[in-house]
């Protein structure tokens, strides 16, 4: 383990770190780290744990972290201004549970090849510039427990895969461009105690399928725009 996490360290990310074969946790968060993360952060055999959030870091995030096999959780967003997007390599970490990559400016797409990581129960991609289409693959991440894809630049529905995601608690798509009416199958999400819509370009009628949301900490209707009762 080696945690040096909300100091005031600056310079760049240490590479030499990478040369400690047997480490499993490192967390060099809440710093003042500047340029890139080094592509030898994805050599580590055994890492479990990663975190370089609230930094300053920027350049590409390395697809070589897609080689970190053994990761669980993965810590990027907050401060950090990245170029670039997502790195499909992402996907192909199997054992991942927590991805927080939220308000680091990534653009482009949502890579479907998150899809893949089907331990994961927390996904955080809010505040950055991301556009096009929701993945209809997401709908894959049974474990998936609270998402947030909110502050970005999304278009399109909300694809109807999204109702197999049935261990949701909380779902954020706040501040983007999605259109088209809300699917009924909403209301297949029973364990959803947070529902945020608001700030969008929905039409049409509030299914009543909402209805079945019994666990929903506040009515739907205050989330899209209209009053709550």
């Amino acid at each position: 383990v080696l945690d040096i996490y909300n100091n005031n360290l600056t310079g760049p990310l240490p590479a030499e770190v990478s040369e400690l074969p047997n480490l499993r946790h490192l967390h060099l968060g809440g710093n003042f780290f500047t340029g890139v993360i080094p592509p030898v952060f994805g050599r580590w055999e055994f890492l479990e744990y990663l975190a370089v959030s609230g930094n300053e870091l920027g350049g590409p995030i390395p697809p070589g972290l897609g080689n970190l096999t053994r990761l669980r959780q993965l810590y990027l967003g907050y401060f950090n201004n990245f170029e670039g997007g997502i790195p499909p390599e992402i996907g192909g970490l199997s054992e991942l549970v927590r991805l927080d990559m939220a308000n680091c400016g990534l653009t482009g797409e949502i890579p479907p090849e998150l899809s893949n990581l089907q331990n994961l129960d927390t996904l955080f991609l809010q505040v950055n510039g991301l556009s096009g289409s929701l993945p209809v693959v997401l709908g894959r991440l049974r474990s998936l427990k609270s998402m947030d894809l909110s502050n970005n630049a999304l278009t399109g529905e909300i694809p109807s895969s999204f109702a197999d995601l049935q261990n949701l608690t909380l779902i954020s798509l706040s501040n983007n461009r999605l259109s088209g009416p809300l699917p009924p199958s909403i209301g297949n999400l029973t364990g959803l105690q947070k529902l945020l819509l608001n700030q969008n370009q929905f039409s049409g009628r509030i299914p009543p399928e909402i209805g079945r949301l019994q666990q929903l900490s506040r009515w739907i209707s205050a989330a899209i725009g209209f009053p709550a009762r």
